[in-house]
């Protein structure tokens, strides 16, 4: 999987790429990853990506030609199928569902927005164009000040189930918000050494070695989200 970054901050995602699964996939060739600054795609010799809102806003808005222009650049080289993904508000709110879904595509490119996002004709731009591989979704029901991070979390929920991604295939099939279960578990209590901690011990069937009795423990304490 090739996943593109369209940012004006591009160094925010330098740490993201160089630690823990996401590096050593990246190294392994089982991801790739390429960052596009659209102010490349600027006319003027500032580079200016943002201007005033029509009218009256109390933020600057990022103007839609560099945004397109920066995601052509990029559709007009894929050879497989891709989408595009419009972190923002919106009535479409990632979960697990989506992260299965999205980690079967050859290309994802995240286009992420700042101020008071984007004009939105990019968005008219790219749902008339590639209306079935566009998708405007948020994290959760909140606002933040960039999409930067909103993107790295998407990026971690999809890489993270693509095949030699994590090892331990075993720690993805027993885990929280499960399709099978339409996403409505959530995983039991898990615990380490040492056995007590505080006034805190691990439960005894843990102990015992007896796979049926905790494997009923595990389902007994296993919960549903709302």
């Amino acid at each position: 999987m090739k996943i593109f970054f369209i940012s004006i901050f591009p160094e925010i995602f330098e740490s993201f790429l160089n630690v823990s699964l996401v590096k050593k996939a990246i190294d392994k060739w089982i991801l790739e990853f390429e960052i596009i600054n659209p102010r490349q795609f600027c006319n003027d010799k500032h580079q200016k990506i943002d201007d005033e809102i029509y009218w009256w806003g109390a933020w600057m808005l990022m103007m839609a030609q560099p945004i397109i222009d920066a995601a052509e650049s990029i559709i007009s080289k894929l050879k497989w199928n891709f989408q595009i993904i419009f972190p923002s508000p919106s009535t479409e709110i990632r979960n697990q569902k989506f992260a299965h879904s999205y980690s079967k595509y050859d290309n994802i490119i995240f286009v992420c927005g700042r101020y008071e996002w984007i004009d939105y004709r990019f968005e008219q731009f790219f749902k008339n164009k590639y209306q079935n591989n566009f998708s405007k979704i948020s994290i959760w029901k909140f606002v933040t000040l960039w999409w930067e991070l909103p993107t790295m979390t998407m990026v971690e929920s999809i890489v993270r189930l693509i095949p030699w991604v994590i090892q331990e295939e075993f720690s993805r099939q027993d885990e929280s918000y499960q399709i099978s279960q339409n996403m409505k578990n959530l995983e039991y209590p898990q615990y380490t050494r040492p056995k007590n901690v505080e006034w805190f011990t691990v439960p005894d069937v843990l102990l015992n070695w007896n796979h049926k009795e905790i494997q009923q423990w595990k389902e007994k304490n296993s919960k549903l989200s709302q």
